[in-house]
């Protein structure tokens, strides 16, 4: 759902009142009242809308310095228009149009402010503010004026548009007189008068003299109007919104404290796990060296404990007449049911040194080679594989057989 906010000229501080509508995600309004802004009702997004008579739109043209310069010498640009000083004006520069000029909206930069002040002590998100003078859909050659009787505002393009002085059913505004010259040639072709929904009047007036058709448009109705995409946010500049990532980034925080508590737990039980293991490490090494002393002599030097124990009982097999598992004769035994199964041609050498078996094969595919990798390791051997060359019609490589024995 989506909150829209009225703000017009009588609005001033948080303690002021202002209209408001509670649309749905179709625009229908679904509830809309008068009141300050601590007391509006929940939504998912909130619009503001400055009506025309807070708006200054200027047309000028388009100043040769760099985009940077520029925009820091928007508040002098809008001195000459608002006869107040450049720090009292928020300036917001719109689209170049087809003449090379831009229009630049000026609004009050403290009553701005006021209104972002009082949704901020609301603790209410406001990301948009848009310019009522810009809200009419305007179709190609025509200009829209929103009337009621005596006042009102007039959009005569996609970005440029202002408040109308006052007139009648039979004087029109001296403003619009005045842009209807300064367009010569280039004219509307209708004038589009709409007329306030709460207004009573629906009668076009008798403006004599327009180079300009007037007709009737639908009811105007701010509430429930289609703000265009290309619409001019007015919160720019300095007064640009943060982030959504750091509007969300206070409410996040209490997860993130979690989370990094939780990371820090596991670490440092992480810490303990490894220091428990390693402190077990040091016991079992030093029962091996025991054990290996008590077997070999008190006298035995001692560096690597397995593979000391696993060379001296090969050697006492050895002595005493029996084979090692490590021995050529037994990796050829736990390997020649599968090797046998290979082609004649597949087996180019077979090498032996050091409890190792190098088989070098050539077969016709990496996917016969991993199979017959896989087949040697579930008898409980160890394979390693050599990098493999695409040779002719098969892939060549070297099979490494090992298995816990030592010669």
């Amino acid at each position: 759902m989506t909150l829209r906010i009225y703000f017009s000229a009588a609005w001033q501080d948080s303690t002021s009142a202002c209209p408001w509508a509670l649309c749905d995600d179709e625009g229908f309004v679904l509830e809309s009242g008068n009141s300050p802004v601590s007391a509006l009702p929940q939504a998912d997004d909130h619009i503001a809308i400055i009506s025309s008579d807070r708006v200054t739109c200027i047309t000028v043209p388009m100043p040769s310095q760099s985009r940077r310069r520029w925009e820091a010498a928007l508040t002098f640009v809008a001195e000459e228009y608002t006869l107040t000083d450049p720090e009292e004006n928020h300036v917001v520069p719109g689209p170049i149009q087809k003449n090379g000029q831009r229009s630049l909206f000026i609004v009050d930069k403290q009553w701005l402010q006021n209104i972002l002040s009082a949704f901020q002590a609301a603790k209410i998100t406001l990301r948009q503010i848009f310019p009522e003078l810009l809200l009419p859909a305007l179709s190609s050659d025509n200009w829209v004026i929103v009337w009621d009787g005596h006042n009102g505002f007039m959009r005569t393009g996609i970005s440029s548009g202002m408040a109308l002085d006052q007139g009648d059913s039979q004087n029109p505004p001296l403003a619009l007189s005045l842009n209807l010259n300064a367009a010569q040639p280039f004219i509307p072709k209708n004038i589009e008068i709409r007329f306030p929904s709460d207004s009573n009047s629906l009668t076009l007036p008798v403006w004599p003299n327009l180079p300009a058709k007037l007709i009737l448009g639908e009811r105007w109705n701010w509430r429930v109007e289609k703000i265009p995409g290309n619409t001019i946010n007015l919160l720019w500049g300095s007064l640009k919104p943060k982030t959504r990532f750091l509007e969300w980034l206070p409410k996040l925080r209490p997860a993130i404290y979690i989370l990094l508590a939780a990371i820090f737990i596991e670490t440092l039980g992480t810490n303990i796990e490894w220091g428990l293991l390693n402190h077990q490490k040091g016991i079992f090494t030093q029962q091996m060296e025991r054990t290996f002393r008590q077997t070999f002599g008190e006298n035995s030097v001692v560096v690597n404990p397995p593979l000391q124990m696993q060379r001296n009982i090969a050697a006492l097999r050895h002595s005493a007449g029996l084979p090692d598992e490590a021995d050529f004769l037994s990796l050829l035994d736990q390997s020649v049911s599968l090797l046998a199964l290979l082609p004649s041609t597949s087996i180019n050498a077979i090498h032996y040194e050091a409890g190792r078996l190098d088989v070098d094969i050539k077969l016709s595919g990496e996917t016969e080679i991993f199979k017959l990798q896989k087949n040697l390791q579930s008898k409980g051997l160890s394979i390693r594989l050599s990098e493999m060359h695409k040779i002719g019609d098969g892939v060549e490589t070297r099979l490494t057989i090992q298995t816990g024995g030592v010669s």
